[in-house]
């Protein structure tokens, strides 16, 4: 096992970490499937307004493969197709029925997966409508079955604020989850790296076969993908790096173990706003936050699919978003103080020592959403680098991007990286500059002109 200590980077230790008791939810009234979440897709209809659907229907297919297709977690009919600016698809809402009648496959057994070719699981993951499970890098999108990747990752840690613990929702789940590791290997020539927290008791992580194993320690980003393809596997211009969250590894798995669409997910439901539900709830993909959550909206909240640093307001009645395994809710903010930066600063946070709270780094800390400060130019500091563990130059790979600069954003780094590994700039940032969606827009340039 390689053991790799990442020291740039910062943890922040927020308030409001769920309970490590795995609770059922609600089974939920609505559920929803929403085409932004699967980037590098131009997804088209396959269903109306008023169509009974079954578990595992595809209610979106990609126009350049229509193979690749976008399931329903859920049986019942649909209640609701939302378009945004230019009709752009923005969610379909499924109004479930709770039977759960499921379209069925010929399942293989453990066995039968030792036999399959790369051709038979990639026919089956698209039959499946499962393959959206598997993206890539560079560009952070969905995978193209008609390439082949240097390469799988699986990620199976993760060092976000209050994140969901990998390795405890791993526990006991040893036979499904090399069942998935055995089909992901069979879709690359080269090795499949396993990723795993430093300390990992989880004896799917641990004793796992087939795979080379990976233990990171550190502060966050490194839990991320790009800082363990960067230390690992680092990509080249050309490379293909394919990259499966574990518990999609675990769902790839009973697809083909049961011939069913598997639609199970747990997610840490966490933050002070949701005192009293901070738990590891299991549910199913598209859960709407009120299921998880008090169902009351409190409009001096804020809620959020996935963690302080990279998730998206949805507000209460939203839902969950496809690959995230957290809902956060935290104070909305919006107070302000008379001359509040005069103030010695014991329970304000800071990065930089601003305030004397930085003497007590160690200390569970409340966050709400203001941002402390108005927009300004951009300067050129040394508040970045510290923070991101990647061999690129921050400042420098920021202003090839906002100048158009392809190929110099390129020579610095860009395709290594995605926009979460800069959440914690854009968190620091004294300009309140949104770092990690200039380095998205930099990835889609870089995409677009090939």
């Amino acid at each position: 096992m390689a053991e790799f200590l990442i020291k740039k980077g910062r943890d922040i230790r927020l308030k409001g970490a769920a309970k490590k008791d795995i609770v059922a939810a609600s089974f939920p009234k609505h559920v929803a499937v929403q085409p932004p979440d699967f980037r590098g897709l131009n997804l088209r209809l396959e269903v109306d307004v008023g169509d009974s659907v079954k578990v595992g229907t595809a209610l979106l297919s990609d126009k350049a493969d229509p193979r690749i297709g976008i399931a329903s977690p859920a049986s019942g009919k649909v209640t609701a197709i939302n378009r945004g600016e230019k009709r752009a698809l923005l969610s379909v809402v499924i109004e479930t029925d709770g039977r759960q009648e499921a379209i069925r496959l010929q399942p293989f057994s453990e066995q039968q997966l030792q036999d399959l070719s790369r051709q038979d699981v990639i026919d089956f993951l698209l039959k499946g409508n499962l393959w959206p499970a598997i993206r890539q890098r560079p560009f952070s999108k969905i995978s193209n079955p008609q390439e082949t990747p240097k390469s799988v990752f699986i990620h199976a840690m993760n060092t976000e604020p209050l994140a969901l613990d990998i390795d405890f929702v791993l526990q006991n789940k040893e036979n499904e989850f090399q069942a998935g590791l055995m089909v992901l290997k069979k879709l690359t020539d080269g090795e499949v790296h396993l990723c795993i927290q430093e300390g990992a008791q989880s004896k799917a992580l641990t004793q796992a076969k087939g795979v080379q194993t990976h233990s990171f320690a550190g502060p966050h980003p490194a839990g991320n993908v790009s800082t363990h393809i960067h230390y690992v596997d680092p990509i080249k211009k050309g490379d293909l790096v394919w990259y499966v969250e574990a518990q999609d590894v675990l769902r790839i798995a009973a697809l083909f173990l049961k011939g069913v669409y598997p639609v199970e997910r747990i997610v840490a439901v966490t933050g002070e706003g949701a005192a009293g539900h901070q738990v590891y709830a299991k549910t199913i993909l598209g859960a709407p936050l009120a299921a998880l959550v008090d169902g009351e909206r409190n409009e001096r909240m804020r809620y959020l699919s996935g963690s302080v640093l990279t998730g998206k307001d949805v507000g209460a009645q939203g839902f969950l978003r496809r690959y995230d395994t957290q809902v956060t809710v935290l104070p909305a903010g919006g107070k302000r103080e008379f001359l509040g930066w005069l103030s010695p600063g014991l329970k304000k946070y800071t990065f930089s020592k601003t305030f004397l709270s930085a003497f007590h780094p160690a200390r569970e800390v409340s966050l709400d959403t203001d941002e402390h400060g108005s927009h300004r130019a951009m300067v050129l500091n040394n508040v970045y680098d510290p923070l991101v563990p990647l061999d690129v130059m921050t400042d420098f790979l920021l202003k090839a991007v906002l100048a158009g600069n392809v190929e110099e954003a390129e020579e610095l780094g860009i395709l290594e990286c995605d926009e979460e590994d800069f959440a914690l700039c854009t968190f620091a940032c004294p300009s309140k500059t949104d770092v990690g969606g200039i380095v998205r827009q930099g990835l889609d340039l870089a995409e677009k002109e090939g």
